[in-house]
């Protein structure tokens, strides 16, 4: 599994050089909260790491592609930035923002790619589905547009700190659309409380995989709990999880995404936040 260190290439020459080198154990000497060189770096200059769930085909487990992770298995949850691999969960999360994506893809058969990416929530392409005839055969396939629900949040790691990432869910299958109404209602349920509703970015959930089949094949699928509120003992996470939803006003979210169609596989995204303007 991976363990968050220096990367394993190189990894016997960088040992006899820096010893015991590691992204996990701060040293002591480094002063707490010194920021010193980072002010100039907001929200417009980083890409957000996205939570992926490993599948058949996703270049994670493939050996010889650049993303591949060691240690990855089939249907487990990995960080797309820092390759790391948090099995099959429960992991725990707390959203800030949720936004809906609707976009065109061509297919692959026509060479992939995407052909709109802002398709407007009640546009036909997302609500109509189709009936087409292919050798002789007459289909009915769903609508030309897929849609995503699209979660940043932060992932809530031991001894309470937390870090950005992005959980993006594709209804292409009737298991992640279930799992995006599922956390969709278990938000709005708690912000329909009257005077006792609390933000989107009050509630502790957990997430989990699980392997789902259909006549595509078999393929991993989130799980979404419900855990508390925040805790009294934890007043630091609502105010990040508070200030980080303020600094995402005003932007897009924006998912970038490889060439292929409506069927492409979930694990070739990865987020990126930048001004709405110039979307």
């Amino acid at each position: 599994m991976a363990d968050n260190k220096i990367a394993k290439v190189g990894a016997t020459a960088l040992s006899a050089i820096f010893g015991d080198i590691s992204l996990t154990e701060r040293p002591d000497f480094i002063p707490e909260g010194d920021k010193t060189g980072t002010e100039g770096i907001t929200s417009e200059d980083i890409r957000l790491p996205r939570l992926g769930i490993a599948q058949g085909l996703s270049p994670q487990i493939m050996p010889d592609d650049g993303s591949y992770i060691d240690g990855l298995k089939l249907f487990e949850m990995f960080n797309d930035s820092s390759k790391e691999i948090y099995g099959r969960g429960p992991i725990f999360f707390v959203p800030v923002r949720r936004d809906v994506k609707c976009i065109e893809f061509i297919p692959r058969t026509e060479g992939g790619g995407i052909r709109d990416m802002n398709v407007p929530r009640n546009d036909p392409r997302v609500t109509q589905w189709r009936d087409v005839v292919v050798n002789g055969v007459k289909k009915r396939l769903p609508p030309s547009a897929t849609v995503f629900d699209e979660y940043v949040s932060l992932l809530i790691k031991l001894g309470g700190e937390s870090e950005s990432i992005v959980i993006s869910i594709k209804h292409t299958n009737k298991f992640n659309r279930r799992a995006a109404t599922d956390l969709n209602g278990f938000i709005k349920m708690h912000a329909s409380q009257g005077a006792k509703s609390v933000p989107i970015y009050g509630v502790i959930y957990s997430i989990s995989s699980k392997s789902e089949k259909n006549d595509s094949g078999t393929f991993g699928v989130p799980v979404f709990q419900q855990v508390g509120f925040i805790p009294k003992s934890m007043p630091e996470l609502f105010q990040r999880a508070q200030e980080y939803a303020k600094s995402l006003e005003g932007k897009t979210i924006v998912v970038q995404r490889e060439a292929g169609d409506e069927d492409f596989d979930t694990a070739a995204m990865d987020g990126t936040v930048k001004d709405a303007e110039v979307m």
